[in-house]
């Protein structure tokens, strides 16, 4: 009977020891699972997401669609798209005069740093851009500068948390970034929850608390996220704290890939006319010169003759 309840002991030790010093192999197993959940994403046709931002007591409500076709991502957000490729990115907005498009913005140099600035970096984290990505959230905060992975927790059969730190650049020691990362096993380790402090900076701005929900269900045997909750508090709480709701949906119908081409958008260049260069016809001009030359060579005819008859 001891031995047995030694042999319980050691388990539960082991596996409490195994739990405990899991940082790193969980950090592994997420990067992998975020570029599973990414390369599906990208085979998701459609995603349209529909949000609730209140900031200050007022709510404004924003739809984005958002489409995947060989690699490259369209938004389209009201009356404008952006759009970004392995290539390039680009961003267009059609005249409510004309129904034409008009060219915004265009760069071949690091597009998706650049599609990132022009959408919003802040996006990805609070508002995400797609339902399922997650490599822009999570390896976002894996890869920040200083972060340290402190504990992992497993939350019944399904979930497990890790516990993070991160030294502030610039800040002092005492300027500690600290968070959770709730991530579902099963489900490739898609975030589920993301909760964080962030000191506040002397002088400042206040401390900040954020917390990230998700809900997900399976579509075609794989994970999507349906609805995302993001509250950023401040400490103390004030008027300028702000929530944001999305609830995600997923069209069946995608963009044609001709969508996915600046050429799309913008009209051909006009043809050029050989003739455009040469300077127009002057008829006054060589009109007056014909004139003048009927004139003179009617002198010339009579001065000729009266020298004749003179003769």
């Amino acid at each position: 009977m001891k031995r047995h309840w030694l042999l319980l002991a050691l388990l539960f030790g082991s596996v409490r020891t195994a739990v405990a010093g899991e940082p790193e192999e969980l950090v592994s197993r997420v990067r992998a699972g975020q570029a599973e959940l990414r390369n599906w994403e990208l085979e998701i046709p459609a995603v349209r997401s529909e949000r609730d931002v209140t900031i200050r007591g007022k709510t404004e409500k924003l739809t984005f669609t958002t489409f995947h076709h060989d690699r490259s991502t369209l938004v389209e957000v009201g009356a404008r798209r952006y759009c970004l490729t392995p290539n390039e990115t680009f961003g267009v907005e059609k005249t409510p005069t004309s129904g034409q498009y008009a060219l915004l913005s265009q760069s071949a140099n690091k597009p998706e740093e650049y599609f990132h600035t022009v959408v919003g970096k802040s996006h990805l984290l609070f508002c995400p851009l797609t339902a399922a990505v997650q490599s822009s959230t999570v390896i976002g905060v894996l890869d920040r500068e200083g972060f340290k992975a402190e504990s992992v927790a497993r939350d019944g059969a399904d979930l497990v948390t890790l516990r993070y730190s991160r030294p502030l650049p610039d800040r002092g020691d005492a300027a500690v970034e600290r968070g959770a990362l709730t991530f579902s096993i099963g489900n490739h380790y898609l975030l589920t929850r993301f909760e964080y402090d962030l000191p506040a900076k002397a002088g400042e701005a206040p401390a900040l608390h954020g917390v990230m929900t998700r809900k997900f269900t399976a579509q075609n045997g794989r994970p999507v996220v349906t609805e995302v909750s993001q509250v950023l508090t401040s400490v103390p709480a004030n008027s300028g704290d702000n929530t944001i709701k999305v609830r995600y949906t997923y069209p069946a119908q995608g963009a044609s890939p001709d969508e996915f081409r600046l050429a799309h958008y913008l009209p051909p260049p006009p043809a050029l006319d050989v003739y455009e260069d040469r300077p127009p016809f002057n008829w006054p001009l060589w009109g007056g010169i014909g004139l003048a030359g009927i004139v003179l060579s009617v002198l010339l005819a009579w001065f000729a003759r009266r020298k004749q008859w003179q003769t």
